[in-house]
């Protein structure tokens, strides 16, 4: 499987989004007009001025959903439970993950860390030397 997402998913992520934002919109739109109408008016006449809100709401709620869909495939949303094909769904996403992980390891400067160094005990009186001392720093003795 590609890395990329999929021409479909991406219609879909889309899609999702920009219904979630008609939703908002109407949503939204009922606290304007409550403010820039009389009050009076609305509850005389037969608008109920919530019917857009309540819609605006579920909007919101089916474009998420979509959305979510697009972005981790059916199985990884939870759609379709099948850890299988879940794995292959998200495999564009956490491969991404992956690779802001390798930007962020190639960012650490790991030549500044010391190497490590091998030290050998002296038999006689048991100073550490460096590895390739042939003689002791402290005694003298042969390694």
């Amino acid at each position: 499987m590609s890395k990329e997402l999929s021409n479909n998913r991406k219609v879909l992520y889309y899609t999702g989004n920009l219904i979630s934002v008609i939703g908002f919109l109407s949503f939204i739109s009922v606290f304007f007009t409550a403010f820039l109408s009389n009050p009076f008016e609305m509850m005389s006449s037969s608008y109920n001025p919530m019917a857009p809100a309540l819609i605006g709401f579920f909007l919101i709620i089916l474009g998420q959903f979509i959305s979510n869909i697009g972005l981790k495939g059916k199985a990884g949303s939870g759609l379709i439970l099948d850890p299988k094909q879940a794995r292959e769904d998200l495999k564009p996403y956490s491969s991404q993950v992956g690779g802001m992980i390798n930007d962020a390891l190639e960012e650490i400067d790991l030549k500044n860390n010391p190497k490590e160094i091998i030290k050998i005990r002296c038999r006689s009186c048991n100073v550490l030397n460096e590895e390739d001392a042939r003689f002791c720093k402290n005694c003298g003795s042969t390694l």
